[in-house]
């Protein structure tokens, strides 16, 4: 048997942010109408050293494949210098079984979380939103602006983070190889200030608590949260789902029973579980998002499987078709 490898390097080679978008929007309609995808995921938690596992199963119908995500996150990995969280992705033919390629997974997460968002944003952003503000400066804060500013007229990006480091090296990405120029960069260290000015907001961080306050938001601004992804952790505080006239989440499964974001407001008496939208159902047309340019709008996403599965099979087709990656042969065939 032949298996692909892919490395990170690779995997940028093949697909970008705006193609990204694209596929998440064919991974959300097929959602719409195939929902136990859902149903596969799992958790395993590590005590000591502290961590969670995190399994991310999806299948297409008819034989059209199968993948596992596994993605790695273990908390203290900062305090020894080496990153928080690991990702791999394997494909198999959904014809035979037979395994077909194992790619670096940590930036298909982020390429497909920040293409995600930015899809969720055609429908629940201001067309005219031009100032962005993303809370987090890590790996993920780049695909969110890369995408965003892909779908939205986004000419001025504001950037709060606790470490100036990671600031700086997000900042020096976005204009060495994004094409950003450094004037339309700025670090917000106001966070409630910078909200304010805000048209689009974005967490990107592993917070426990809310990272900013709801009463900071204008009318017509976007808010999405796309780190925090356990029951007990949140970074949108409960005033900013109560002032959202459209609550979305990527899946309603994995949401109301991960997302603190929308668990604690409900166990609050504050939101009513059944007024929540999942993105598929907008992107089929079956709920609409935004309505005026006045409401706030929110999205959750701490992402769905057959995301992974979708944009990592098209990888793996550019892959083979521009013969990227390295092919090994396995053995294992016994009969």
């Amino acid at each position: 048997m032949k298996l692909r490898i892919l490395t990170e390097k690779d995997v940028r080679k093949v697909v970008d942010v705006r193609k990204a978008i694209e596929i998440q929007k064919d991974a959300f309609k097929f959602l719409s109408k195939n929902s136990e995808n859902l149903k596969l995921r799992s958790f395993v938690r590590s005590m000591a050293p502290p961590g969670i596992a995190i399994f991310n199963p999806s299948f297409l119908q008819d034989g059209d494949g199968y993948g596992v995500k596994v993605v790695s996150d273990f908390f203290d990995n900062d305090k020894h210098s080496t990153t928080r969280m690991s990702s791999l992705m394997t494909l198999f033919d959904g014809k035979t079984g037979h395994p077909k390629a194992v790619m670096e997974g940590g930036y298909l997460t982020d390429l497909r979380t920040g293409a995600g968002t930015a899809l969720a944003a055609r429908y629940l952003a201001r067309a005219e939103s031009k100032t962005l503000l993303v809370i987090g400066a890590g790996r993920v804060a780049r695909n969110q602006i890369t995408g965003i500013s892909s779908v939205c007229p986004i000419d001025r990006v504001l950037i709060v983070s606790r470490t100036r480091k990671r600031i700086d090296d997000l900042m020096n990405k976005l204009t060495t190889i994004d094409g950003w120029a450094p004037t339309q960069l700025f670090i917000e260290k106001n966070i409630n200030e910078g909200i304010s000015k805000a048209d689009i907001v974005v967490s990107a961080t592993t917070a426990k608590t809310p990272t900013f306050s709801g009463s900071a938001l204008k009318a017509g601004t976007f808010v999405a949260a796309v780190g925090a992804n356990l029951p007990d952790t949140r970074e949108v505080d409960s005033e900013t789902i109560t002032k959202s006239s459209c609550n979305v989440i990527d899946s309603r499964r994995d949401c109301m029973e991960n997302a603190g974001d929308f668990l604690m407001p409900i166990d609050e008496g504050l939101l009513n579980p059944s007024s929540v939208i999942e993105l598929s159902e907008l992107v089929s047309g079956r709920k609409k998002g935004r309505k005026t340019p006045q409401e706030i709008t929110f999205y959750k996403s701490i992402g769905v499987p057959i995301q992974d599965l979708v944009t990592a099979q098209y990888i793996e087709a550019q892959a083979e078709k521009q013969k990227i990656g390295t092919v090994i042969d396995i053995g294992g065939e016994y009969f």
